[in-house]
C-alpha cells in the first residue's frame, strides 16, 4: 500500500500543511504490536511509510509509534474501552483532532470519531486509506495557495464556516469515501443551511443508513422535516428512533419532540402515546422545558425561548411559561445536558493568520 494520494497531498499542498514523520523503525512497530495486538493492516502500511501525521496545524494528528511521532500510539490507548463486536477486539485509537474528539478503528476496519466528553460513536470513514484520504480533502478545502484560509470561507461573521463552503468539504469526502456517514450528515446540516430541505432530508436518511445506531441523523432529520412541514409521520418515527437511541433526559426531550410531530399531524394517539413516553423517562421534563424557556427569554434567545415553548405546549398544552430570576451557576458547575451534542470544530488556524474576525467558532 503506498499511500499515492496522501503522498501527492504531502508533495503539492504549502509547507507545512501535511507534515508527516519519517517511517517507523520495525522494532517500534514489534513493541506496539506486543502492548496492543497486531495492529491493522492499512495503519500497520501507513506507519512503514509515515510514523504519524500532523495534518493541517493539529485539526487532526495520527499517532505514531516511534520518537518522532507527533502523537504516541501507546499513550492514545492507555484507557482503551470495551469491546465492540462480537470477537472482542478493542477500538484501536490512532488519531486526535483539535477539539478533543478522537478517532479508532474498530473490529470491522471502519473508522469511528469518538466525540470528547461523550460516548458518541460517528461512522467517520470505511477504512483507515479512504479516511485518510477524504480528511486531506475535506481541509484543504478551507486554504489557498499561500497556505492561509481562502477567501469567503466563513460567514459574515467570521466565526462558523460557510455553508456553502461545508458543503463542498462533505461532497469531496464522499467522493473519496462513501461510507462515511459523518461526512452525510455534514452534508445534510449544510443543505439545510442552505434553505434546501428536500435534498437535506435525503442526505440525512442517507447518513442514517449507513450509521443507525447513532441518534443524531435521525433527529435532524425529523427536526428538518418538522421545521418544512413535510412528511411528519416519518418525522415522528426520526424522533422515535433517535429517542431510543439516546439515553436519559437528552431522549426524553426526543420523545418530546416526537410528541410534537405527532400533534402537527393529527395523530392524537400517536402524540399521547410520546407524551406519556417522554414523562416516564424524565418526569422532570417539563418542569426543565419551562425553566430552559424563561432563561432563553431573559437572555433574549429567541431561538431556544421558541422551541422550549413548542415543546412544552407539547407536552402539556394548558400550561404557561413562568418567569424566574437568572440562573447563576458557581464557577466550575456542570452545565445541563444539550439537546444534541455540538458540532465538530473545522480546522485550527494556520499558524500565522486568522480567521476574518477573532473570537471562538459556533458549533
Amino acid at each position: 500500500m503506498f499511500f499515492e494520494r496522501f503522498r501527492e497531498a504531502v508533495a503539492r499542498l504549502p509547507d507545512g500543511l501535511i507534515r508527516p514523520a519519517p517511517p517507523a523503525a520495525a522494532e517500534a512497530i514489534a513493541r506496539a504490536e506486543a502492548e496492543l495486538g497486531a495492529l491493522p493492516a492499512e495503519y500497520a502500511s501507513f506507519l512503514r511509510s509515515f510514523d504519524g501525521a500532523d495534518l493541517f496545524h493539529e485539526a487532526i494528528v495520527i499517532a505514531g509509534v516511534g520518537e518522532a511521532a507527533p502523537r504516541a500510539l501507546l499513550a492514545l490507548n492507555d484507557d482503551r474501552q470495551e469491546p465492540n463486536g462480537p470477537s472482542g477486539r478493542r477500538a484501536l485509537v490512532f488519531a486526535e483532532a483539535v477539539a478533543g474528539d478522537r478517532f479508532a478503528l474498530d473490529e470491522r476496519g471502519r473508522i469511528l470519531r469518538l466525540r470528547a466528553g461523550s460516548d458518541e460513536r460517528i461512522v467517520a470513514g470505511s477504512g483507515f486509506e479512504r479516511w485518510l484520504d477524504a480528511a486531506v480533502a475535506r481541509e484543504r478545502v478551507l486554504y489557498g495557495p499561500d497556505g492561509e484560509f481562502a477567501p469567503d470561507v466563513f460567514d459574515d461573521d467570521g466565526e462558523e464556516i460557510a455553508a456553502a463552503v461545508v458543503l463542498r468539504q462533505s461532497e469531496r469526502v464522499l467522493k473519496v469515501d462513501p461510507g462515511s456517514a459523518e461526512a452525510q450528515h455534514d452534508r445534510g446540516v449544510a443543505l439545510r443551511r442552505l434553505g434546501r430541505a428536500e435534498r437535506a432530508l435525503e442526505a440525512f436518511a442517507a447518513a442514517s443508513a449507513l450509521d443507525p445506531d447513532d441518534p443524531w441523523p435521525w433527529f435532524d432529520f425529523g427536526r428538518t422535516a418538522l421545521a418544512a412541514g413535510r412528511d411528519l409521520p416519518r418525522a415522528r418515527e426520526a424522533f422515535e428512533r433517535a429517542a431510543a437511541l439516546e439515553a436519559g433526559p437528552s431522549g426524553a426531550r426526543l420523545l418530546a419532540w416526537a410528541t410534537r410531530a405527532a400533534l402537527l399531524a393529527g395523530d392524537e394517539a400517536d402524540a399521547a402515546r410520546a407524551r406519556s413516553a417522554a414523562l416516564a423517562r424524565d418526569p422532570a421534563l417539563l418542569d426543565a422545558l419551562v425553566r430552559a424557556e424563561a432563561q432563553a427569554t431573559l437572555e433574549g434567545d429567541e431561538d431556544a425561548r421558541a422551541e422550549n415553548e413548542s415543546l412544552r405546549l407539547a407536552l402539556a398544552p394548558a400550561s404557561a411559561p413562568r418567569r424566574f430570576l437568572p440562573i447563576v451557576k458557581a464557577e466550575g458547575s456542570p452545565r445541563p445536558p444539550r439537546a444534541r451534542p455540538p458540532r465538530p470544530v473545522p480546522a485550527a488556524r494556520p499558524r500565522g493568520g486568522a480567521s476574518p474576525k477573532a473570537g471562538p467558532r459556533r458549533r
